[in-house]
């Protein structure tokens, strides 16, 4: 049973879609993982979302908040006199009233919010309760990795605006320094309220955590969007090779098709394997698209390996789930990565990518299964030590009463 760390506090916290499980997002995770534990904590969190998918006393659906007449047309004035678009700045405002009457009816003492293009920016300047913003992804770290879904008019002047929110925060916390530091040298500030706090994950039991006795050794793993950030085209390629050697070797490629940004376009996850690799071999790559969390999670202690080929990841659940389970891991050696992952100790990091290196690292694993199962089992121990909720909770309390000092 949690016992109670701190006097309670009045906590709103704003999330893109709420309840978990209806989306798969990174940041809902980390959302229903913190609140499990404030909760439990004694401490009293209210969720801001415009995607709420039941209604209770605790969740204020930002569909239902009404932006005044006059403050539409502001925001279209607004709108044309400095290009940011219409519908990020009205639903900056009704993050700001919802919060206005959560301030004034609940009394809520402190305000976390994502830095995504900037929408904490006015809650901020309104200078009524301390807003802590909490560093997911920041543009400037992931933007140069496009996408075909990516919407130019939206990420237009993202960087500037989410500079502007982060300027104005009381607190800012990210879940690794690689990210914080980049911060700090971008936007040229000293963030001198700031601090790290990781990703919060509740680890396996041992009794469930993966075992080579139990899961099948011919079997590789995937999770990420097929885009450039991600790396699906690196992971298709490192498998095509694999695949030579190891001829009953096959992959799971579990992640939305994003399609992958060339100088003739976007190319897609079908198109990119039939202009790249032989017919064949496309009956041993068991592509899923997206799935539930639920879903990947249970496939997870089956596969021998799992890989994380990113160009840029932060300390997200790319990252932990499968450390979490005791899955050994081959990755990428970017951003926040080499902060959780020490080469040889709980995983195996490559360069960036580095075909070769990848290749050589995950035929190494597979022809080790001592090595595999003593990477994994250090893996889960470092997740169950360093990353459980409740560890994070307490220090995300320090930094909220931080946000509140400085406010």
């Amino acid at each position: 049973m949690n016992e109670r760390t701190d006097q309670p506090m009045k906590i709103a916290i704003y999330v893109s879609s709420w309840p978990p499980g209806r989306v798969a997002s990174g940041i809902v995770t980390y959302t229903s993982q913190l609140v499990s534990s404030l909760r439990a904590f004694g401490h009293e969190v209210y969720i801001l979302t415009p995607d709420a998918g039941e209604k209770d006393p605790y969740t204020i659906d930002l569909g239902d908040v009404q932006v005044p007449f006059l403050s539409r047309i502001w925001h279209k004035i607004q709108s044309k006199l400095t290009g940011r678009p219409y519908d990020a700045l009205r639903h900056s405002s009704k993050i700001a009233l919802a919060i206005r009457k959560l301030v004034a009816e609940k009394g809520i003492e402190v305000f976390e919010i994502e830095e995504s293009f900037g929408m904490g920016a006015e809650v901020a300047m309104m200078n009524i309760v301390p807003v802590s913003v909490r560093l997911h992804g920041p543009f400037v770290l992931t933007g140069g990795f496009k996408d075909a879904t990516s919407a130019q008019s939206i990420n237009d002047g993202r960087s500037k605006y989410e500079g502007l929110a982060i300027k104005a925060a009381h607190y800012v916390t990210a879940n690794c320094n690689d990210t914080l530091d980049t911060i700090r040298k971008h936007y040229d500030l000293g963030i001198e309220s700031s601090t790290i706090i990781p990703t919060p994950i509740v680890s396996s039991p041992e009794t469930e955590i993966w075992q080579v006795d139990r899961c099948d050794k011919n079997k590789m793993f995937f999770v990420g969007r097929f885009d450039s950030i991600k790396g699906g085209d690196l992971v298709l390629r490192t498998f095509a090779r694999l695949a030579e050697a190891n001829p009953d070797l096959t992959l799971t490629f579990i992640g939305p098709d994003q399609g992958i940004q060339t100088e003739n376009g976007t190319v897609y996850f079908e198109e990119f394997f039939e202009q790249n690799f032989p017919p064949k071999l496309r009956d041993r790559v068991d592509y899923r698209g997206q799935m539930t969390h639920s879903e990947l999670m249970s496939l997870r202690t089956s596969h021998y390996l799992t890989l994380i080929a990113a160009q840029y990841d932060t300390m997200g659940y790319m990252l932990l789930e499968p450390m979490s389970l005791g899955c050994p891991l081959v990755t990428t050696a970017v951003g926040g990565i080499p902060e959780v992952i020490e080469d040889e100790r709980n995983g195996l990091l490559i360069p960036s990518q580095d075909l070769e290196a990848m290749v050589a690292a995950c035929q190494r694993l597979l022809d080790d299964p001592d090595l595999a199962t003593r990477l994994g089992r250090q893996a889960w121990a470092d997740c169950r030590e360093l990353y459980s909720p409740d560890a994070v909770a307490t220090k995300t309390v320090e930094g909220y009463k931080a946000a509140i000092r400085a406010f």
